[in-house]
C-alpha cells in the first residue's frame, strides 16, 4: 500500500486545526517510487514541511510497505540521513526532538548497529518497533498470504518480537537513551511489559482498533497502580 495520503500540504492544512491540543509526532518515510539517490531529499522535504507543526520527529526507515529499502538498513546512510535531518532541525529557531523508528526483525547484530549509530548521532530515543515482514506466527494458509501480498504485520503477532528488540535495546544500551514501545499491545497487561522490558513510553496502533478508547484508559489505570 505504501504511505498513502494527499500530501504533506493536505496533512499541514488538518494540523494547523490542532491548536497545540495534542502532541504530534510526524511520522515520515521515503515515497514508494522515490529512486535511492533521493530517499533523502523525501525526508528532508517532508521535515522542512511540517517541522512547525509537530512536536517531535520520527525517522520512519522500517516501513515493510514502500518497495525496497535495503538501503534504508544501511548504517553508513543512516548516518548521512540522520546528519541531514539534524542540519535542517538546527536552521530553525525551536528543535524538535529527533527519534528513529526500526523494524522488529533485527538481529543482534543489526541491533548493535543501531545503538551505536543512536550514540554516535545522539538521536533523541527508538521506536521499537514498525511492523513486521515476517508471517511464521499466522494461522492463514501460505497460499493466501501469497494472495495477500507484501506489507507490514501489526499487533499480537509481533508482540513478542517487539518486546525482545527493546529488551535488548535497553539492556545492551543501559538505559542510555528513551524507548518508545510499540507492537502488540491490547492489554493493560501488554502495555506494562514492554515497560518492564525498557520501554520509557508506549504507542498503540491495532490494539486500539479492537479494543477502542477503553484500552487507554486501562493502561493508565494499571501504570498509576505500580506508581
Amino acid at each position: 500500500m505504501g504511505f498513502n495520503n494527499e500530501g504533506v500540504e493536505a496533512a499541514i492544512s488538518k494540523l494547523k486545526k490542532n491548536k497545540g491540543k495534542l502532541i504530534i509526532g510526524g511520522n515520515i518515510g521515503k515515497n514508494t517510487n522515490t529512486k535511492p539517490e533521493d530517499y533523502t531529499k523525501d525526508y528532508l522535504e517532508c521535515f522542512n514541511a511540517l517541522h512547525p507543526y509537530v512536536d517531535y520527529f520520527v525517522l520512519n526507515v522500517s516501513c515493510p510497505n514502500v518497495g525496497s529499502h535495503a538501503k534504508l538498513n544501511d548504517k553508513d546512510y543512516l548516518l548521512e540521513l540522520i546528519g541531514a535531518v539534524q542540519k535542517a532541525n538546527k536552521t530553525f529557531e525551536k528543535q524538535k526532538p529527533i527519534l528513529l523508528k526500526i523494524a522488529p526483525d533485527l538481529n543482534d547484530g543489526q541491533l548493535d548497529e543501531i545503538v551505536e549509530l543512536v550514540q554516535e548521532t545522539n538521536l533523541d530515543g527508538v521506536i521499537a518497533s514498525n511492523t513486521s515482514t515476517d508471517r511464521d506466527w499466522l494461522k492463514t494458509s501460505k497460499q493466501r498470504l501469497d494472495e495477500i501480498g507484501n506489507g507490514g504485520l501489526s499487533g499480537q503477532p509481533i508482540k513478542a518480537k517487539s518486546t525482545r528488540v527493546i529488551r535488548y535495546l535497553a539492556e545492551k544500551s543501559g538505559k542510555a537513551f528513551p524507548i518508545i514501545g510499540v507492537g502488540g499491545i491490547h492489554s493493560a497487561e501488554d502495555a506494562l511489559e514492554k515497560l518492564d522490558a525498557g520501554a520509557d513510553l508506549v504507542q498503540i496502533y491495532t490494539g486500539f482498533i479492537y479494543e477502542g478508547p477503553s484500552l487507554i484508559k486501562n493502561i493508565n489505570k494499571e501504570i498509576l497502580k505500580k506508581a
